[in-house]
């Protein structure tokens, strides 16, 4: 075995993913294998060849309140059959291990350049998933949030003072959202590894985070990472909803804006607190555009300490911003 490919293996996973090879294709024997580049999840995720083609290998690396493979696959196999998600060809909830289509092609903004095309698809796709009979439950999002927060608080990286405001400001969302009240079939995740484009169609992939959830939080986090301006925002809305969506819908996507700038803004900086003892405490940092402009230059990698520090940083800066808006408390009142 120490000359297969199988060898980069987790040993304590090999005897898995030797079984699910077998059951799927009738053979353990892999072409090659390739560990892919690494999302914010833990999971280890695999590109292997079998019989000269393609396939993604996914591992879960370990189970707890938030990673549960169980339901990792209900909402797997349901955006799978709907077309959304590439074939399922194998889940094991019990072994944590999964093998589905490949999906070969261009990042989506080369593959769909005109902005106004790309968000229209990228809206109709999570009409699509929303469309889906609703997934398992997990949890209340504000709660989950509140949750995140307190994490990030007991790492005391910052003095507390630094984020007051930014909670405080999320404490007045939580008291009027009504959290409960669209629940859909939700990805959770929708950032840009996880929309690709084969040349003709667009596919979802990392169902981990899905659950059923405000529907807000998905047309939030799209927004986060494909619409740049009001007007991309404006292009988006207006295709998910099939009109220009109206006053209340504009104010629960804005504060639910604000709660997933915090939300992703605090895993940043956990994840580079686990990296690094200490931190500049200079909050101020380039904007959400400009980081975007610099990643689009290659000047900030999200998997080294500093580009995750960065985007943290930019991300409770870009809510602060926001919350300290005329639109903040005037999209309270319509939700009060």
């Amino acid at each position: 075995m120490h000359n297969s490919p199988l060898s980069i293996l987790p040993p304590h996973k090999l005897k898995a993913v030797t079984a699910a090879l077998q059951q799927t294709f009738g053979t353990s024997t892999v072409d090659t294998i390739e560990l892919m580049t690494r999302g914010l999840s833990p999971a280890l995720v695999y590109k292997i060849r079998v019989n000269g083609k393609d396939y993604i290998l996914r591992l879960v690396m370990g189970i707890n309140e938030l990673v549960d493979p169980a339901r990792e696959y209900v909402c797997l196999r349901a955006a799978a059959d709907a077309g959304i998600a590439p074939p399922v060809l194998y889940a094991d909830a019990a072994a944590a291990v999964s093998i589905c289509a490949f999906i070969a092609g261009p990042p989506i903004w080369v593959g769909i350049p005109d902005k106004t095309i790309q968000l229209k698809s990228i809206a109709e796709k999570v009409k699509d998933i929303h469309a889906l009979p609703l997934f398992p439950p997990l949890i209340n999002f504000l709660e989950g949030m509140t949750h995140f927060r307190d994490r990030f608080l007991e790492m005391k990286m910052f003095p507390d003072s630094t984020t007051a405001a930014h909670f405080a400001y999320f404490d007045k969302i939580k008291a009027v959202y009504p959290i409960n009240e669209e629940l859909v079939s939700s990805h959770n995740d929708l950032n840009p590894a996880n929309v690709l484009y084969d040349g003709e169609k667009i596919w979802m992939i990392d169902w981990e985070a899905s659950f059923k959830n405000d529907r807000y939080v998905d047309l939030a986090i799209v927004a986060l990472y494909f619409a740049s301006n009001d007007q991309h925002i404006d292009t988006f809305l207006t295709a998910y909803f099939g009109e220009t969506p109206t006053a209340l819908q504009k104010a629960k996507f804005y504060l639910m804006r604000q709660v997933v700038f915090l939300y992703y803004g605090t895993i940043f900086l956990r994840m580079a607190g686990e990296m690094q003892d200490t931190h500049d405490q200079e909050m101020k940092v380039p904007t959400l555009l400009e980081v975007k402009q610099m990643m689009s230059r290659g000047e900030v990698n999200l998997g080294s300490y500093e580009g995750k520090i960065l985007y943290g940083k930019m991300l409770m800066q870009e809510a602060l911003t926001e919350m300290r808006q005329p639109a903040f408390e005037q999209s309270l009142a319509l939700l009060n």
